[in-house]
């Protein structure tokens, strides 16, 4: 990046700071080309730091596609070898990271077509993905696997004691990674048996009892292991100089307890979590509208494709099967 940004705790004005570690952590002889990428994201194309985060995690995968020389490949690629990555890029991933690294690698084909390095044909080579609203099930862990991962983490270490403490936000209240990475020490009544939680992506602010299990776990967390620092984060990095948590270490700590908890599930990530959640509450009959506004939507139809596994109010609207059929 052309900007230089002081280190200091996570926040979403800071994600920048993660953007620049994508270059970084990228071999040496393909950061010019992501730095020049980013900055081109930025300064020309207004994309916000986390938009521009996601879309060089993708084009860090084409370049290493493309191997040690990337412009001289450029020059050789043609429609045929865009679309072989993509082919063998959809055998591994899902059709989220499918999305993204469409949208990634449009943009970065035109950026390296604006600077001649490429053919401006091949943009309109990289395939089209049809996305239907809706079209998916919701893919959240079952309650074993929940209970399973609690089970597993041990609570005698910072780390386990941390983690343990945030799965069980996720596992009980179904909130996203970045509103745990915000949680303060101020947004818990211990005394009055609260925890309130920040709005998210547009979202509205939540405000849940303190159940006895997760004040048990924060408790522990805070009374024993938590650094004693001044800042009001509630999840601390363990090292020095013990910066409060990014969404991003949240998510890498998660999938890997339920890893090592020998949890087998198509999304292993805190969102699986928040999927779990508003599962079994519709399950035990909770109406949507009141399962969207414990997620925090502002909007019932951002909770709508929950209603693929309402069983009880699906199970209302099936017809008896005719007698002469059976």
């Amino acid at each position: 990046m052309s900007t230089r940004i002081e280190r200091g705790p996570w926040c979403p004005q800071r994600v920048w700071e993660y953007a620049a570690g994508q270059v970084t952590k990228a071999p040496r002889e393909h950061r010019a080309w992501l730095r020049a990428f980013s900055d081109w994201l930025r300064d020309s194309r207004g994309l916000a730091g986390g938009s521009v985060v996601l879309r060089l995690q993708s084009v860090r995968k084409f370049l290493e596609y493309l191997g040690e020389q990337p412009r001289a490949e450029l020059r050789r690629l043609t429609a045929r070898g865009v679309e072989r990555f993509f082919v063998e890029f959809r055998q591994e991933h899902g059709s989220a990271a499918q999305r993204s690294l469409q949208a990634a690698l449009r943009l970065f084909l035109r950026f390296a077509s604006d600077r001649r390095w490429c053919s401006a044909t091949l943009v309109d080579a990289v395939p089209v993905l049809h996305v239907y609203r809706l079209s998916e099930v919701p893919r959240g862990l079952s309650e074993e696997q929940v209970a399973l991962a609690l089970r597993s983490v041990p609570i005698e270490t910072e780390t386990g004691a941390r983690d343990l403490a945030i799965l069980s936000l996720l596992a009980t209240y179904g909130v996203r990674r970045g509103q745990v990475a915000e949680l303060r020490l101020s947004d818990i009544d211990w005394q009055g048996r609260f925890i309130q939680f920040r709005g998210h992506k547009g979202g509205k602010p939540i405000r849940h009892a303190l159940t006895t299990s997760v004040g048990a776990a924060l408790g522990r967390y805070v009374d024993r292991f938590r650094p004693r620092v001044g800042d009001d984060h509630v999840f601390l990095r363990s090292r020095v100089p013990h910066l409060p948590l990014s969404p991003t270490a949240i998510s890498i700590s998660i999938t890997t307890r339920l890893r090592q908890a020998g949890v087998d599930a198509p999304l292993r990530s805190p969102h699986a979590f928040r999927h779990a959640f508003a599962t079994r509450l519709l399950r035990a009959g909770r109406p949507l509208k009141q399962v969207a506004d414990l997620l925090g939507h502002r909007h019932l139809g951002s909770a709508a494709i929950y209603g693929k596994v309402d069983l009880v109010a699906l199970r209302r609207l099936s017809a008896e099967w005719p007698a002469v059929l059976r």
